[in-house]
């Protein structure tokens, strides 16, 4: 897995490329575990969330990856990221989607020197004080570390708050597939919120589908080499400010990954 930073990446302060990247200051503080969200459109609550993720552990560092967003998100970030040592931000030009945003995110990290990345949205539907509870899932005292813990809707303790049934169906036949078709040994593959070792991680084959799917690609690998995966129970809260980004285009793609996914999955 490459450990190179994607270009711009630490050079906000002088004038961009046309076309180029733009981030935050390059030079980085030592730390252990990056928290990473994706953003497109959520000007509205990303203020709020890196000041709750930041607030849970001094320790903590957090990197936001957005994908230009019309609505000045990466430009707002970028202005708290200017009296915030530990928040870093990245803003992608040229390319867009869930799937890439993390896995770039991941590496960023691994480049970085950290030891794990904890990926969560930024609308508030994941909790950032349930992040303990997943990092000591991660590694537990006197007990076999894991390569991914999941912030599990779907294992007892888990619920979701504020889902119409159409969401709570779709969701409960995605994580059926998975678990059945793909042959995942989890309840929740379709969940965002997850940490992940990343010592484990940069040895997995890639490449990672750049799309929604991407959350059961990542297991798929991980289990296939023998990583070990956990599932927290979480409380999911649907989001109350801005639009979810998974339109009828997204869908359909991540359909048709995970068709491919089965095939693979079956194959001799």
């Amino acid at each position: 897995m490459s450990r190179v930073l994607p270009e711009g990446l630490g050079g906000a302060e002088a004038p961009p490329q046309p076309g180029g990247d733009l981030a935050s200051a390059p030079a980085w503080p030592p730390g252990r575990v990056l928290v990473v969200t994706a953003t497109y459109n959520e000007r509205g609550s990303i203020g709020d969330l890196v000041d709750r993720v930041l607030g849970v552990d001094s320790g903590l560092q957090m990197l936001v990856v957005d994908d230009d967003s019309p609505d000045g998100t990466g430009t707002l970030v970028l202005d708290l990221a200017r009296t915030r040592p530990r928040l870093h931000v990245l803003v992608r030009r040229g390319r867009r989607g869930l799937g890439s945003a993390i896995i770039e995110g991941f590496r960023v990290a691994s480049a970085h020197g950290f030891a794990v990345a904890l990926n969560m949205d930024a609308d508030f539907s994941h909790d950032p004080d349930d992040i303990p509870r997943l990092l000591a899932a991660l590694e537990p005292v006197g007990g076999r570390p894991a390569a991914v813990a999941l912030g599990s809707r779907r294992v007892a303790g888990g619920r979701i708050v504020g889902w119409p049934l159409s969401r709570r169906v779709t969701s409960v036949l995605v994580n059926w597939y998975a678990r059945w078709i793909l042959r995942l040994p989890v309840r929740d593959s379709s969940t965002g919120f997850r940490a992940v070792h990343l010592g484990f991680f940069d040895r997995l084959p890639g490449p990672f589908d750049e799309g929604y799917a991407v959350l059961e690609d990542m297991l798929i690998q991980v289990h296939r080499a023998g990583g070990r995966i956990v599932e927290v129970p979480i409380t999911f809260t649907d989001r109350t400010v801005g639009e979810s980004k998974a339109g009828f285009r997204q869908r359909r793609d991540a359909a048709l990954a995970l068709l491919r996914m089965a095939i693979r999955a079956w194959r001799p």
